[in-house]
C-alpha cells in the first residue's frame, strides 16, 4: 500500500495526523525566536592599544606594526588594519569568512596579545593591547536617558538669592559710588571651589581698573556663585566692559565643569532673572537640571534593574562624563616653600595607601591589625600635611586650590534633541501612547531654542546618557522588550519624575512592525492564491488549493523549529517566496485527482490514483527546486549568513508541499473533488475553455509549421533582450527602509571635543531647518561614534574632532530621500567640518560607495598618488564628498629639550614631561573610592597659568636629581610642527583610501568604471612599489556575486545530473533547459522596466528561476512521454502534453507572480529586485515553456535525430489495455477496481484549423 492509498483508506488516522500536523506547525510558530534581520558570526576584531604622548608615526612603528605581526601567525586572520593616531592605536582584525570556531581563534589572539613583550613601556609599565571580540555586535535597545532643562522656578531662586546679596553690597558701598554699577555672576555648583572663580574675578576687576573701566570694586562671596561689582566711571564704553570681562564669563569652558552656568552681566539687580533664564536658553547643549554624575547615578540605578532580567545581555553606558578631583596648584604660590607639585603629589599617594598591619598570634586566636589610611572624601585631601615650617604644618589647603568636577577632556558626550510646540517646555509625563517613557530622572543638559519662525516647534537639546542594551541570543525579542518595560516600570517612585527615558534605536518596534507587515504580506499573498486558483478551478478545487497552503505552512514551520531557524525578515520572505512553488504539486495533484473522477474512476480510488500517477514527475519537480535554492547554501561569509534561512526554508516548504500532496491532499481530495477536465476538454466539446485551446491549438501547430521561423525570431528576441543588459547598472545591496539616518562630522584635526559639540549641536539647527518638517529629534555623540544600532553602521573610533548625528525622521519611507536632499545641501552651511550623510544599507557595511586603496611606504607619496586619484574623482560628473581617510596635516607644539643642559640642570626628560602633562591635562597622583567607583586626584596648573605659549615658557621644573628649580625656557624649546594627524595601514603596508560618495543618477559601477580607465593610464607613472586596490560596493560586490555565480553553477549541474536520471538522457535536459535564458532575460529586463540596479537579491532571483522553469518543464516532458508511450503522432502529443499542463502552470505560476506582488510592494528595497526579476521571469518563461519548449523538441526529434520517436504504426503498447488495483482497506484485500489506461492522456481529436 502506497503512502497516497494509506492517507485514503486510513482517514481517521489521517485527520488526526492532520490535527496534529496543524498544532505542532503552530507551536513551533510561537515558539521561534524572532528578530529582525538573520544572525550574522561578526569575524571581525579590535585591539585598542592606548600609547600616552606618542604621535601617530611612533604609534605606528612601535605597537601597531608589532601587534600586527603578532596577530597574523594565526592562519584564520585574512586582513589585518590599524589606525594610528595620536596616543591610540587600533588595529582590526577580519577573519576569513569561512572561519567556523571564531571563538577559539578570538582566545587564541587574545593569548598572543597577552604574551607580548615588545611594547614600549610608559611609566615603567607596558602598554597593554585589548582585544574587543564584540566590536560587530549590534544592540537590540538603545535607551536614551536625558534629563529637562533648569527649570524657571529654579533660576528665579537662585536669581533671588543672588539678587538680595548683590543689593545689600551696593547698599554698603560709599554714596558716590552706589549708583552706576555693573554686576557679573556665575552660578555654579557647592562643589567647585570659590575661590577658583573669585580669583578669576578679582583678576577681571583689575583688567577693567587697568583700563579705566571700572572703580570700587568687589567679589561678593556667596555660597553656589560667584559674583564681582563694581562702579562704572561715566563715560565708560560698555563694549569694552563686555570684552574686557569675557574670559570671567566664559570661565566654565576653563574650569573642567559643565554644571557651571554660563556667566552673566547686569546693571540692575532685578534684571538678573531674565538674563540668567535667557542665557541659560541660549547656551549650546543648554543648562541641565541635574549634574553628569546625577545622570550617571540614575543610569546605574536602571542599568541594575535591567540585568535582573536573564534575557538582557550585556548593557553598555554612553556619553558618561567621570568625575575628577583637581588640585589647582600655582608656581608662583609653592615657589616660597621651595615646593613644586611632585613633592605634593608624593605626599598625597604617601597618605593614600593602605599596607598590611600584620597579625597579633595570641594563644587561641590570631587578630589581624589595619592601619588606616585610604582618603574618604576630598575633604581629607587639604587635611594631609605636607611640611611642618617653624612647628607649623603645612596643610595641603595652603598649597592648592581643591576643587571636584569632571574629566575635561571626555572620550564621548550624548545629547538628544527632540521637538516641542512652541513655548512649551518639557516638563512633565508624556502623553499615553507617546514613545517617550516618562520615568523619575534627575540631571541633565538642555536648550530650549525656539525656531526662527513663530509658532513652529522648538528644539530641546539635553546632556544623555545612552545605554546600549542587547538581548541574550536565541531569546524570543517580544519577551526582551517586556522585560525591559517591566523593569522600567518597576523603577516608577524610585526615579525622579521629570527624567525621560527614551528608545533612540528600538529593534524589538522594528522586529515587530516588519513581521506584521511580512506576514500581512503572506496573508495577502495566500488570499491571490486563492482567487487565481478560482479563476481557472471550479470551487472545489480552489477550496483544496487554500486548505493546502495552512497545512503545508504548518509542516514548513515544524521543519524550521527543528533546523534552528528564527522568524525574521528572510525567513519570512522566503515563505511568501515558496507560497507559488509550494502550491504546485497540490495543484498538480488535485487536477490529476480531478482528471480521474471526471473519467469515471471510483472516488475512493481517484483519490489516491492521480497524485500517485503522477508521483514521479512531481518528484523530480521538486528536486529541481531544491536544487535551485540549496546551493544558496555554498555562499560563504557575513553574506551566505545573512541568507541562510532562504534556501533553508524554501527547501523546507518544497519537501513538505511534497508530502502534503501526496498525503492531505488524496484526503481531502476524496471528500471534496468531483471531477474536471483541463483546458484540453475545450478541444472535443464546446466547453469554456474551447475557444483559447482552439487558439492555442492553432497557433501551436503553426509554430511547429515553420520551426525555424519560430526558432529564429525567438533568437532575435533573446539577443535583443541580451543587448540591453549592459543599461542595468549594479548596487549590491539597496538602502534600507529605516525611521533614522547618520550624519558624521569630521572637523578639522586638533579641535577640542568641546568645539566639536559646539558645532554639533550648530549643525542641528542647520539641518533642522532644511528639513525640519520631515524630522522628530535627534540623537547626538561627540568623540565617537555611539553603539552599534544597525549592521553597517561601523562606530567611529575615539577622535575628539568627530560627531555623529542621529537624524530620527517621521516617516521610513521618505527617509532614503530626506537623506539626499541633505547630503546635497548641508555640506554648503557647514565650511567647517566634513560631512558624510549615511542612510542605513541592508547588507555588509560598506560606508561610502566608491573606495581606492593605495599602499606604499612613503606618506607624502601616497598623499601626492592621493591627490591624483582625487583629481580623477573630481573630472566625473556626480561625485562629491571627495576625500582620503588620512586627512590634512595638523599644527602641533613641539618641546625640543636639550639633553645636554638638561643634564647639567639635573632634569630629566621624566620631570619635563610631568610638568607639561600637570601644566596641560593633570597629572593623576592618586584616586579616591566612592562606592564601585575610583574619583582620579589630579594635579594641574592653575587656568591663569596656563591659558598661553607665553606662560608655559615661564614655568619652571624642579629637578628630580639636583632639586633645583630651572627655568623650562633654559633647557628647552618650542616648536610649531605639522604631522599627520593619522596613519593607516592595511596588511602590513601604509595604505591612504580615497573615496567620493555619487549622486542620484550615477550608479558607483558607472564611476568605478570611469575611474579605473583614467588610472590605467596613470599607474605606469607610479614609482616601484606603490600599487592600488578596489574597495567599496566594487570589492563586496566581487564576493557576494562571486559565491552566488558558484552557487548557480552547482545548481545548474545538480538540475542537469537529477534529469539525467529521471529521463535516462543526455539530450532531453537540454531541451528542458531551452527555456531557462529567456527566464533570466526576462527577469533582468524586469530591473529595466521597474528601473532597479543589478544587486544580490536580483541575481538570487535569476538564480531561483531556474529550478522554477524547469519544474515546469519536467512535467510536460512527463505527459510527453506517456503520449509517446501510447502511440500517438509526435506533434499531436506536443500540443496535447501543453494543453493538459495549461491550467496547472498557469495556477502556480499566477500564484506565483501574484504572492509577489505584496512583497515587492511592502518588502522594501531589498526585496523589490528579487520579485521584480521573479515576476517578468515567471511570465515570460510561462511564455516560452507552451511555444519554445515544444517548437525544441520537435526539432530535436525530426531535424537532429537527437531524441527517438516512435512512429504510430510501430509503436506497439505493451500490456493489457486495462489494468487493476485492489482497493486495500488496512491489511485486508479491497474489492477489485478495473481503472482506464491513462484516462488523462487519452487521445484528443485532431481539429481542422
Amino acid at each position: 500500500m502506497t503512502v497516497s492509498q494509506y492517507f485514503v483508506y486510513k482517514r481517521p488516522i489521517a485527520w488526526t495526523l492532520l490535527m496534529a500536523t496543524l498544532i505542532a506547525g503552530f507551536a513551533a510558530y510561537r515558539a521561534m525566536p524572532q528578530r529582525q534581520d538573520p544572525v550574522i558570526q561578526i569575524r571581525s576584531g579590535l585591539v585598542m592599544t592606548v600609547y600616552p604622548g606618542a604621535d601617530p608615526l611612533e604609534v605606528e612603528q612601535e605597537v601597531s606594526r608589532r601587534i600586527e605581526r603578532k596577530l597574523a601567525e594565526n592562519p584564520a586572520v585574512e586582513h589585518v588594519r590599524s589606525t594610528n593616531r595620536e596616543g591610540l592605536s587600533a588595529v582590526f582584525v577580519d577573519l576569513y569568512d569561512t572561519t567556523k570556531n571564531a571563538d577559539a581563534i578570538w582566545q587564541d589572539l587574545d593569548n598572543k596579545l597577552a604574551s607580548m613583550t615588545d611594547l614600549p613601556s610608559v611609566g615603567g609599565t607596558m602598554v597593554k593591547p585589548i582585544l574587543d571580540k564584540d566590536f560587530g555586535d549590534t544592540v537590540a535597545i538603545m535607551l536614551t536617558l536625558a534629563s529637562p532643562p533648569v527649570t524657571d522656578q529654579e533660576v528665579a531662586q537662585r536669581a533671588g538669592v543672588i539678587r538680595r546679596r548683590i543689593e545689600e553690597s551696593r547698599a554698603a558701598r560709599e554714596p558716590q559710588f552706589q549708583n552706576h554699577r555693573w554686576s557679573a555672576v556665575i552660578v555654579h555648583p557647592s562643589t567647585v571651589d570659590s575661590a577658583l572663580l573669585e580669583r578669576l574675578g578679582q583678576q577681571g576687576l583689575r583688567t577693567l581698573a587697568d583700563q579705566g573701566l571700572a572703580e570700587d570694586g568687589v567679589t561678593i562671596p556667596l555660597l553656589g556663585a560667584a559674583v564681582i561689582d563694581f562702579h562704572v566711571p561715566s563715560g565708560a564704553d560698555s563694549a569694552r566692559i563686555e570684552t574686557a570681562l569675557a574670559e570671567w564669563r566664559e570661565a566654565p569652558r576653563t574650569l573642567s565643569h559643565p554644571d557651571v552656568w554660563p556667566g552673566v552681566v547686569v546693571e540692575n539687580p532685578t534684571d538678573l532673572e531674565a538674563a540668567l533664564r535667557q542665557r541659560c536658553q541660549e547656551e549650546p547643549g543648554g543648562v541641565a537640571r541635574y549634574s553628569y554624575e546625577e545622570l550617571r547615578q540614575l543610569a546605574d540605578v536602571v542599568q541594575d534593574r535591567l540585568r535582573q532580567s536573564t534575557k538582557i545581555g550585556k548593557i553598555e553606558q554612553m556619553g558618561v562624563v567621570d568625575q575628577r578631583i583637581d588640585l589647582y596648584f600655582s608656581n608662583p604660590r609653592l615657589a616660597p616653600y621651595g615646593l613644586d607639585f611632585g613633592q605634593l603629589a608624593d605626599a598625597l599617594q604617601k597618605r593614600n595607601m593602605t599596607l598590611p598591619g600584620g597579625t597579633i598570634e595570641l594563644p587561641h586566636q590570631n587578630l589581624a591589625v589595619k592601619p588606616s589610611g585610604k582618603l574618604r572624601s576630598e575633604r581629607e585631601i587639604g587635611e594631609i600635611v605636607v611640611d611642618v615650617r617653624d612647628g607649623t604644618p603645612l596643610y595641603l589647603r595652603d598649597l592648592v586650590d581643591i576643587s571636584r568636577g569632571y574629566d575635561d577632556s571626555p572620550r564621548l558626550l550624548n545629547f538628544r534633541t527632540r521637538k516641542f510646540p512652541a513655548m512649551d517646555r518639557p516638563t512633565g509625563p508624556v502623553a499615553a501612547g507617546s514613545s517617550v517613557v516618562p520615568v523619575t530622572g534627575s540631571s541633565a543638559e538642555s536648550s530650549v531654542e525656539a525656531s526662527a519662525a513663530s509658532g513652529a516647534p522648538q528644539l530641546w537639546t539635553s546632556r544623555a546618557i545612552t545605554l546600549a542594551i542587547r538581548q541574550v541570543k536565541g531569546t524570543q525579542i517580544e519577551e526582551f522588550s517586556r522585560d525591559v518595560d517591566a523593569g522600567l516600570a518597576s523603577l516608577r517612585g524610585v526615579l525622579p519624575d521629570d527624567l525621560w527615558i527614551e528608545r533612540t534605536s528600538d529593534e524589538p518596534e522594528r522586529v515587530g512592525f516588519k513581521i506584521h507587515e511580512f506576514v500581512q504580506c503572506l496573508v495577502e499573498a495566500i488570499v491571490i492564491v486563492v482567487l487565481v486558483s478560482l479563476l481557472f478551478m471550479e470551487w472545489r478545487s480552489a477550496l483544496i488549493i487554500a486548505l493546502s497552503i495552512p497545512i503545508t505552512l504548518a509542516m514548513t514551520f515544524l521543519f524550521c523549529a527543528l533546523l534552528g531557524v528564527d522568524l525574521q525578515q528572510i525567513s519570512i520572505a522566503a515563505l511568501i517566496i515558496a507560497l507559488g512553488l509550494l502550491v504546485d504539486d497540490p495543484v498538480v495533484a488535485g487536477d490529476a485527482i480531478n482528471r480521474e473522477l471526471a473519467h469515471g474512476t471510483p472516488r475512493d480510488v481517484a483519490a489516491w490514483l492521480g497524485p500517485q500517477k503522477l508521483s514521479r514527475a512531481i518528484l523530480y519537480a521538486t528536486v529541481t527546486n531544491c536544487a535551485a535554492f540549496l546551493p544558496l547554501l555554498v555562499v560563504s561569509g557575513g553574506v551566505g549568513e545573512f541568507i541562510w534561512s532562504l534556501p533553508v526554508v524554501v527547501t523546507a516548504s518544497l519537501v513538505a508541499s511534497r508530502l502534503v500532496s501526496m498525503t492531505f491532499i488524496p484526503l481531502l481530495g476524496y471528500y471534496l473533488l468531483k471531477g474536471q477536465l483541463g483546458l484540453e476538454a475545450g478541444m472535443a466539446e464546446g466547453g469554456k475553455g474551447s475557444r483559447f485551446a482552439r487558439i492555442y491549438n492553432g497557433f501551436s501547430e503553426a509554430c511547429m509549421n515553420h520551426k525555424w521561423a519560430s526558432l529564429t525570431i525567438c533568437l532575435i528576441v533573446l539577443i535583443a533582450g541580451l543587448s540591453l543588459l549592459p543599461l542595468i547598472g549594479t548596487n549590491l545591496f539597496p538602502k534600507d527602509l529605516h525611521s533614522a539616518f547618520t550624519v558624521n562630522l569630521f572637523l578639522p584635526e586638533g579641535t577640542s571635543i568641546h568645539e566639536t559639540k559646539r558645532e554639533a549641536l550648530a549643525a542641528i539647527r542647520r539641518i533642522d531647518g532644511l528639513i525640519g518638517k520631515d524630522v522628530e529629534g535627534y540623537t547626538t555623540f561627540v568623540g565617537q561614534g555611539g553603539p552599534r544600532f544597525w549592521l553597517s553602521i561601523v562606530p567611529e573610533q575615539p577622535a575628539t574632532n568627530y560627531a555623529q548625528l542621529m537624524v530620527h525622521t517621521r516617516d521610513k519611507r521618505h527617509t532614503y530621500a530626506v537623506a539626499e536632499r541633505l547630503k546635497a545641501e548641508l555640506p554648503k552651511h557647514l565650511a567647517a567640518a566634513r560631512v558624510h550623510v549615511q542612510a542605513l544599507e541592508s547588507g555588509p557595511p560598506i560606508g561610502i560607495p566608491v573606495q581606492f586603496r593605495l599602499l606604499g611606504s612613503d606618506v607624502a607619496t601616497l598623499r601626492r598618488l592621493g591627490e591624483q586619484v582625487k583629481g580623477f574623482m573630481r573630472e566625473i560628473p556626480g561625485t562629491h564628498n571627495i576625500q582620503d581617510d588620512w586627512d590634512p596635516e595638523y599644527l602641533r607644539v613641539g618641546l625640543e629639550v636639550d639633553p645636554e643642559r638638561a643634564n647639567v640642570s639635573g632634569v630629566s626628560h621624566e620631570d619635563v614631561a610631568m610638568l607639561m602633562n600637570a601644566s596641560l591635562s593633570g597629572y593623576t597622583a592618586t584616586s579616591i573610592r566612592e562606592g564601585d567607583r575610583l574619583i582620579p586626584i589630579a594635579f594641574r596648573l592653575r587656568p591663569d597659568e596656563r591659558g598661553s605659549l607665553e606662560a608655559l615658557q615661564a614655568l619652571s621644573v624642579v629637578g628630580s636629581k639636583s632639586g633645583a628649580r630651572v627655568p623650562l625656557s633654559q633647557i628647552g624649546t618650542l616648536r610649531p610642527e605639522f604631522i599627520p594627524p593619522k596613519i593607516a595601514r592595511r596588511d602590513n603596508e601604509r595604505c591612504l583610501t580615497v573615496k567620493c560618495d555619487v549622486a542620484p543618477g550615477l550608479l558607483a559601477s558607472r564611476a568605478y568604471e570611469l575611474i579605473e580607465a583614467k588610472l590605467a593610464g596613470a599607474v605606469p607613472e607610479w614609482p616601484p612599489g606603490y600599487h592600488f586596490q578596489i574597495g567599496g560596493e566594487k570589492e563586496e560586490q566581487g564576493k557576494g556575486f562571486g559565491s552566488l555565480t558558484i552557487a548557480m553553477i552547482v545548481s545548474v549541474l545538480a538540475i542537469y545530473v537529477a534529469l539525467i536520471l529521471q529521463f535516462n538522457s543526455l539530450t532531453k535536459p537540454l531541451v528542458v533547459f531551452a527555456a531557462v535564458p529567456f527566464g533570466m532575460v526576462g527577469g533582468l529586463m524586469g530591473l529595466i522596466v521597474f528601473g532597479v540596479p543589478l544587486g544580490f537579491f536580483a541575481l538570487l532571483g535569476v538564480s531561483s528561476l531556474i529550478g522554477v522553469i524547469i519544474s515546469h518543464v519536467i512535467v510536460l516532458f512527463e505527459y510527453i512521454e506517456e503520449a509517446h508511450e501510447r502511440g500517438e503522432p509526435l506533434r499531436r502529443a506536443v500540443i496535447d502534453a501543453a494543453l493538459v499542463r495549461l491550467r496547472p502552470v498557469l495556477v502556480t505560476v499566477l500564484a506565483t507572480v501574484g504572492g509577489l506582488i505584496p512583497l515587492a510592494i511592502k518588502g522594501g528595497p531589498l526585496w523589490e529586485p528579487l520579485c521584480y526579476v521573479q515576476i517578468m521571469g515567471l511570465l515570460i518563461a510561462t511564455l516560452v515553456t507552451k511555444v519554445v519548449v515544444p517548437v525544441f523538441y520537435v526539432l530535436f526529434v525530426e531535424d537532429f535525430g537527437l531524441i527517438k520517436w516512435s512512429a504510430p504504426g510501430e509503436h506497439v503498447q505493451e500490456g493489457p489495455p486495462a489494468e487493476y488495483v485492489h482497493a486495500g482497506h488496512g491489511g485486508h484485500h479491497g474489492p477489485v477496481v478495473p481503472v482506464a489506461p491513462s484516462p488523462a492522456l487519452s487521445p484528443i481529436p485532431a481539429i481542422a484549423t
